[in-house]
């Protein structure tokens, strides 16, 4: 199998998207080539069979915004003069769909799409419409019916993000994401103090990580920075910033709990990092409520601060086994496990 990759980025290091680079990696293992097509080259691990191609930011001169990314299309027909794919995998990035879909469609060669995020966009039905098929972690990942789609679950690194050998876990509360409006994040601080109130003994801090990424986020942290201060919170809440995934590992390795009020209605990947590693969690998100069936106390259909911190410190008390966390995901969601269920898609689409 020769297998063409199309993606965002090739970056060990990306506080978001790192697990692109580990996924072009397991998906090598079962090729015999693989060459990427990125739109950003950092620092990644490499392999003897995985080549790697970075697009111009802005393809003779125009910004991708304004159709620049129909002008990658020479670029792809040079790097398939050479390299004769049996498939091509597009992973996240559902606009390279639509915009290469001159070349791969005169070369032949099938599309498989994974996309895996609750809002759907003129952009995602073109998409649609130029590729063989597309996979995503739940229903609730891809809301477009079709016979193209199909469901399978998430890709987490359980090397990586694993139960510690020792635990002590302290009475801190973590989010891992983007900082933004439909992740909830301004919510935190009122759980916080529904906390103090229910137990005011515990030394409870909570750990906000993650990037902002536009400007309507930018001017959500700032905010969210003044709302901490007037509730007296600037001691007892960090905004970490970006990190890399080796230390949001360690973080819920350590942590009580990882809250989650994200209402993108699609499975984010830091619930289930957290889940491998045992550590409880705590999600809003409706993507979630059947994987936590058999944990009522970790899913809330409500979003009030009272409620929040009334299963937060139930959670606390009594916590589940992190073993039977972590099994949720390992075997399931796991990142092995799920690049076969890749290639079984990449072979279904009609790979050449």
């Amino acid at each position: 199998m020769k297998l063409l990759i199309i993606n965002y980025e090739m970056n060990d290091d990306s506080p978001v998207l790192s697990w692109q680079a580990s996924v072009a990696r397991e998906l090598a293992k079962r090729c015999d080539e693989v060459q990427v097509l990125t739109e950003i080259a950092g620092r990644y691990q490499g392999a003897e069979n995985l080549r790697v191609h970075t697009m111009p930011r802005r393809p003779f001169g125009v910004p991708k915004r304004l159709g620049g990314g129909f002008l990658v299309n020479p670029q792809l027909a040079r790097i398939l003069r050479d390299f004769k794919p049996d498939a091509c995998f597009i992973h996240m990035a559902a606009r390279w769909a639509y915009c290469l879909y001159p070349v791969l469609k005169r070369h032949n060669i099938p599309v498989l799409l994974w996309y895996a995020h609750g809002s759907v966009s003129w952009r995602l039905k073109l998409a649609l419409k130029c590729v063989d098929r597309v996979i995503t972690s739940t229903p609730e990942g891809f809301r477009l019916p079709s016979p193209k789609v199909h469901v399978i679950g998430q890709a987490i690194d359980t090397e990586l993000f694993d139960i510690p050998s020792s635990l002590s876990p302290r009475p801190e509360i973590v989010y891992v994401g983007r900082i933004s409006e439909r992740k909830r994040v301004h919510l935190m601080p009122e759980v916080l103090a529904e906390l103090r109130r229910l137990a005011p003994d515990v030394p409870w801090r909570i750990k906000l990580v993650g990037p902002t990424l536009t400007a309507e986020d930018h001017s959500y942290i700032a905010a969210l920075r003044q709302k901490i201060s007037a509730l007296g919170f600037a001691d007892f809440i960090e905004l970490a910033g970006s990190m890399p995934q080796k230390e949001t590992a360690r973080l819920y390795q350590s942590a009580a709990l990882h809250l989650n009020l994200s209402e993108t209605g699609s499975m984010d990947k830091t619930v289930m990092e957290a889940l491998a590693t045992g550590c409880p969690v705590l999600t809003t998100n409706i993507a979630f409520r059947e994987t936590l069936k058999d944990f009522p106390d970790m899913f809330s259909a409500s979003s009030a601060p009272a409620e929040l911190a009334a299963k937060i410190l139930t959670l606390f008390r009594n916590p589940p086994q992190r073993a039977s966390l972590r099994a949720l995901v390992a075997g399931q969601h796991d990142l092995v496990s799920w690049a076969g269920k890749v290639m079984e898609q990449i072979t279904h689409t009609g790979a050449k």
